[in-house]
């Protein structure tokens, strides 16, 4: 008779969950990181390098890194809008920043 392995169940069932928070802190994170920089005086070519310099330091999620960078290949007009229908899809619900939208455009 083969015997449960508990641990791995949990796994199974935990596993979803934690990639789901990773999500939701990743998108989040990179909201805040814009917000900060909005928030800074730092200047332009500053803030762009201290976005990226937390964004790789701080966003643990794949989800958000991928969307963050794959929207710099589109028009700045189509950056925000990406960006918002990605993490809506990652989170599975509505998503927004008025930093990371001010920025992106």
């Amino acid at each position: 008779m083969l015997k449960r392995k508990p641990y791995l169940t949990l796994f199974i069932i935990m596993f979803p969950i934690s990639a789901y928070s990773a999500d939701i802190a990743g998108f989040n994170e990179i909201c805040n990181i814009y917000t900060e920089a909005q928030n800074s005086s730092m200047s332009r070519e500053q803030i762009s390098d201290y976005i990226q310099n937390n964004i790789q330091a701080r966003v643990q999620s794949v989800d958000a890194l991928d969307a963050h960078g794959a929207v710099f290949q589109l028009e700045p007009a189509n950056r925000y809008s990406i960006f918002k229908k990605s993490a809506e899809i990652s989170l599975k619900h509505s998503w927004y920043c008025d930093a990371v939208k001010n920025f992106m455009k």
